[in-house]
């Protein structure tokens, strides 16, 4: 028969089990007794960090035992410290971690070319000392170390640099209106081979978004010592819409197979960036000519003109992007001869435009990459829309003069009219009867065409119809 002494023993128990049980659900007690911090080994201890393959890394191996905030440092003779990881929080578990003699402490240096930022280097050939540190994270107060010595010799410690790092221009216009802010250079040497290298525009107040820029065709060893150019145009020449508007920043790195690793940084400042983009308005082209002095139009698709007459037209021009489009001469009124085609006008205007100020005459209107212009085209046309205007009257657009030049654009929700007319002084050959439109982004793309065709028939004055 149980004693009463024996029950209130037995009772004591169970509530000492049962408390044990509520503080382990809780959390509030740890039952991973022993060292925070165990197991710590680092082999081997002397290696040469130069990316032979011999002997380039050791093995740091620990263990925990609880939750812990790890660091792992690295101390030469004459008492400096080195990181190689720096209060990380680990959980219970064993790890094991290769480390090849760089620390990633980032550090700016100064150079001729301006400052450079040190993000990993292989340290000094030397004797170190390393440690290793735990504290537990649930109370702060269980804090263990270890420490050994370790040898680091024949250690490539020769950092690779982006020599003469060159951003130009500074403000950068990507919308392919050919002017030189339409793209930007980034040039530099490279000091030695690496592993790798990346380029990229970064804005610093998002710094997780970066905007890659992928190397040219004819970079074809990026990674070799050597000059190397990039060419970066916004992804507008992909389609594409570039960065918003702002300040930005260009961003070089290079890391070689030792662990050495730098980045250059440069300022650029992105401004009416945008894909440029325009339409002619309802895709119509109101087709006519003059006949004593009155205003005849095209009836089903069809023009009858007599040799002598002039087929004109007009139509409207829609900026319907979010950036500026350039456009020039020859301006809308103008009139061509059916001899004449948009280079013979552009020559004659050169030779009228003479001036000191322009000593070889003025070739705006010649064909320029990244000009926008309205042209007309026919069957068997010996030259792609032989005939070509500004996109606007210059009351349409806006007048800017860049490096001393005028230039005129049609700005973002603007619209600028076209009209011009060809004179027939010779009949058209034979099969030269269908007529059309099109909106033309000079050394870009034909925009918009095929527009409005329709058929054009020149007779003589005997064979034209009463």
């Amino acid at each position: 028969m149980q004693t009463i002494p024996y029950l209130i023993a037995n009772l004591r128990r169970l509530g000492i089990l049962l408390s044990l049980l509520l503080l382990t659900a809780c959390g509030q007690l740890d039952l991973a007794w022993g060292s925070l911090l165990y197991n710590v080994v680092v082999t081997p201890d002397s290696i040469t960090p130069n990316a032979d393959g011999q002997q380039d890394v050791t093995q740091i191996a620990y263990s925990l035992r609880r939750s812990a905030d790890v660091s792992i440092y690295f101390q030469n003779e004459a008492g400096e410290r080195f990181y190689f990881r720096q209060e990380r929080r680990r959980a219970p578990g064993d790890y094991r971690v290769l480390w090849g003699g760089a620390t990633d402490e980032t550090r700016i240096v100064e150079t001729s070319y301006g400052p450079q930022e040190i993000l990993s280097q292989v340290l000094p050939d030397g004797f170190y000392q390393w440690t290793i540190t735990a504290t537990a994270t649930a109370t702060g107060s269980d804090s263990q170390q270890v420490t050994g010595s370790i040898t680091l010799a024949q250690g490539d410690t020769t950092m690779p640099e982006l020599h003469n790092f060159a951003v130009v221009p500074e403000v950068f216009k990507p919308n392919q209106d050919g002017l030189r802010d339409d793209w930007v250079s980034i040039s530099y040497h490279l000091t030695k081979d690496v592993e790798s290298q990346v380029l990229y525009v970064v804005d610093p107040a998002k710094p997780t978004l970066k905007y890659f820029i992928a190397p040219g065709p004819g970079l074809s060893k990026p990674n070799e010592e050597g000059y190397k150019e990039y060419r970066y145009e916004g992804d507008v020449d992909n389609n594409a819409e570039p960065p918003p508007d702002g300040t930005y920043q260009i961003v070089g790195e290079a890391r070689d197979k030792a662990g050495n690793a730098v980045r250059v940084v440069r300022e650029l400042t992105i401004a009416e960036g945008g894909k440029p983009r325009a339409e002619v308005t309802g895709g119509e082209i109101f087709w006519y000519t003059e006949v004593n002095g009155r205003r005849v139009e095209e009836a089903n698709r069809l023009m009858v003109l007599t040799l002598g007459q002039k087929l004109c037209f007009e139509a409207y021009v829609y900026n319907d992007g979010v950036t500026p489009i350039r456009t020039d001469g020859p301006w809308p009124g103008q009139t061509y001869k059916f001899t004449e085609n948009r280079n013979t006008v552009a020559l004659r205007h050169m030779a009228e435009t003479i001036s000191a100020q322009f000593p070889k005459g003025n070739g705006a209107w010649l064909q320029q990459a990244g000009t926008w212009r309205f042209g007309i085209n026919y069957e068997s046309a010996g030259l792609d829309f032989p005939f070509r205007w500004a996109i606007g009257r210059q009351e349409d657009l806006e007048l800017r003069v860049i490096d001393g030049y005028e230039q005129w654009y049609l700005l973002p929700g603007k619209s600028g009219m076209v009209q011009g007319c060809i004179e027939f002084d010779v009949a058209p050959a034979l099969n030269t009867n269908i007529w059309w439109g099109g909106l033309i982004h000079e050394s870009v793309a034909t925009v918009s065409n095929d527009i409005d065709r329709i058929t054009v028939q020149v007779e003589s004055p005997t064979e034209a119809t009463p």
